[in-house]
């Protein structure tokens, strides 16, 4: 009896240090090449011996990892708030062809992950479409399942999928993370993700600090094309004509609209969307985006951004077409701000929006599907029983 039990527990104790996929927190990544180069970051408690990823063309032959080659993964040890030690890797999937479908697998001889499948972008400004979900943060387990994968059911083809900040409630409770990624499941680790930093990150041991969470890049492999002193959370990436532009709201705004000011003054993108967490334009009652409109609103009028997708205000909206807070007339260009939750937590929304906001809504979670094409952008908020709650059609600004 006794050489049985330990026999079990032995078998438990190796399974939990080296566990399968949905343990291991498998990140697929936008890189600031996604023609040519994809990100994926994972993470065991036990560290693997000669980490790596292994890529192959993706085929109906079961025998498609033949001809595959390999990617070594850099191994970073992650000490949590309960002093134990995790080990998180990164690696980079480069020159890969253009429009072209690939299987990977993270893992090492030890073992290995299941494939996953994912396509680079293609080198013309072909039609995609894209996912957007505002705040998961909380009800990870009960809630925020359904949000993912309601939206995967509407658009399993989507190019990638941003998450517009508060991913987690409190970064420093490793738990919160887990439950993220059970949320997320495989479709984390199958399309490309394009994660937002929000006000949450800022939030370790109870209380608000200057600094930013160290478990957020464990967990993603971000571009590093954005300030040197905010890096993987301020980064942007084109995609088949649309320029992508991840911000941080809650730190070095000034610094961050200069560079978007020199960032949008060189591209020639048909569309510009930004992302961030904190919005300009705030459903939330009792809350103002002001420090963020005295930041960057004069940059982004100035280049006519097409669209803007926020979180934060745990609600949903969808302005006017707006200029300098205004809605604009007639043919004039106007920017469209989104705020978006996918989580359990909601708040009331503020009553005096009305001329700033075409539709707003509260208590209910919303995934979004952004249809891009070269004559016009369509965005379709739906909530997560399928219904279609808004749509909008944008067209592409005369400036670009």
């Amino acid at each position: 009896m006794f050489r049985i039990s330990y026999l079990l527990i032995s078998i438990l104790f190796s399974t939990s240090l080296i566990a399968g996929p949905e343990d291991w927190r498998i990140a697929l990544c936008i890189s600031d090449d996604p023609q040519h180069q994809m990100n994926v970051s994972w993470r065991t408690m036990m560290e693997l011996d000669n980490p790596q990823v292994q890529l192959a063309i993706n085929s109906p032959l079961v025998k498609f990892y033949k001809d595959h080659r390999d990617f070594i993964a850099d191994v970073e040890a992650v000490v949590l708030s309960d002093s134990s030690v995790v080990f998180a890797y990164s690696s980079e999937m480069k020159n890969l062809t253009p429009g072209t479908a690939y299987a990977y697998r993270v893992g090492s001889k030890e073992k290995w992950s299941e494939w996953f499948v994912f396509e680079t972008a293609k080198i013309n400004d072909d039609s995609f479409r894209f996912l957007f979900f505002g705040d998961p943060q909380n009800g990870l387990i009960s809630h925020v399942p359904r949000a993912f994968r309601e939206g995967y059911k509407e658009a399993p083809d989507a190019a990638f999928l941003a998450l517009a900040g508060d991913l987690v409630s409190v970064p420093g409770i490793d738990q919160q993370w887990e439950d993220l990624f059970h949320a997320g499941s495989w479709i984390f680790g199958q399309i490309p993700l394009v994660p937002v930093m929000g006000n949450h990150s800022y939030y370790i041991n109870g209380k608000w600090l200057d600094h930013y969470s160290p478990y957020w890049r464990p967990h993603f492999t971000l571009p590093e094309n954005g300030l040197a002193t905010l890096p993987e959370t301020n980064y942007s990436f084109r995609y088949q004509g649309l320029l992508f532009v991840v911000l941080n709201g809650s730190e070095q705004l000034e610094e961050q609209a200069v560079w978007l000011d020199e960032l949008l003054g060189q591209t020639e993108s048909k569309w510009v969307i930004l992302s961030m967490h904190q919005p300009l334009y705030s459903t939330g009652q009792g809350r103002d985006g002001a420090k963020r409109r005295a930041a960057l609103l004069s940059v982004i009028d100035k280049y006519e951004v097409d669209l803007v997708l926020q979180g934060h205000d745990h609600t949903f909206g969808r302005t006017f077409p707006l200029r300098n807070g205004q809605r604009v007339k007639g043919r004039q260009k106007g920017t469209v701000y989104i705020n978006s939750v996918s989580g359990s937590k909601q708040y009331k929304l503020e009553p005096a929006v009305k001329d700033v906001f075409a539709v707003t809504d509260a208590d209910k979670q919303f995934y979004h599907v952004v249809n891009v094409q070269p004559s016009k952008l369509t965005v379709m908020s739906y909530t997560v029983d399928g219904e279609l709650k808004d749509e909008i059609i944008i067209k592409p600004s005369n400036m670009r």
